[in-house]
C-alpha cells in the first residue's frame, strides 16, 4: 500500500542547519574585515625579479595559502607577471620599515573585476617550512578571532580627552 502524505506529494520538508547559515556569515564577516585590514593598515609588497618591488593587492588570507591579484596591463608591454610561480616572496608590511615575508608557490590565476577594474588573479600555497611561516599562521589566526568578535564603530560613543 502506498504511503500517502498530507496533500502535495511533491512538497518537500525543508531543514535549515542554523550551524551552517552561521559559518557562511561568519565566513562572509571574516572576508570584508580582511580586505578591509588589507587595505587600511597594511601595505603589501612582492619582490619580482630585477624590478624591483611591485605592489599587490590582498584578495584572501588562510594558514594554507592566499590569493592577490595586480592591474592587468592592458598596453600588453609589460612580461606576464610573475615569470617564476615558486618561491615566490611577499612582504606583508605593518609599518614602512618592518614586514613579514612569506614565500608563495602560484598554482592559478585568472582575469578578474574588481570595482570596474581590470586585474589578473593569483591562487597561491605558502611555503610552511620557512622560519617565518609561525609568525604568518598567528596573523592568520589574530584575523579570524578578529572578524568573528570585531564591531563596526558607529559614533555611538563619546571619546573624552583627558
Amino acid at each position: 500500500m502506498p504511503q500517502g502524505n498530507s496533500g502535495n506529494s511533491t512538497e518537500q520538508k525543508r531543514v535549515v542547519d542554523f550551524n551552517e547559515v552561521r559559518a557562511q556569515r561568519l565566513d562572509e564577516k571574516r572576508r570584508k574585515t580582511e580586505r578591509l585590514f588589507f587595505k587600511q593598515l597594511l601595505s603589501v609588497y612582492s619582490v619580482a625579479g630585477n624590478s624591483g618591488m611591485t605592489p599587490v593587492e590582498l584578495v584572501d588570507i588562510s594558514e594554507d595559502g592566499l590569493a592577490f591579484q595586480v592591474p592587468y596591463d592592458r598596453t600588453g608591454t609589460a612580461k606576464p607577471w610573475p615569470a617564476d610561480t615558486d618561491n615566490v616572496p611577499i612582504r606583508l608590511y605593518f609599518s614602512q620599515d618592518t614586514y613579514l615575508e612569506v614565500y608563495v608557490k602560484i598554482v592559478n590565476s585568472r582575469p578578474a573585476i574588481d570595482r570596474n577594474a581590470a586585474y589578473v588573479r593569483y591562487g597561491c600555497a605558502v611555503d610552511q617550512k620557512t622560519a617565518s611561516y609561525a609568525a604568518y599562521q598567528q596573523f592568520v589566526r589574530f584575523l579570524e578571532m578578529y572578524s568573528e568578535h570585531a564591531h563596526k564603530d558607529l559614533g555611538d560613543a563619546t571619546v573624552f580627552y583627558l
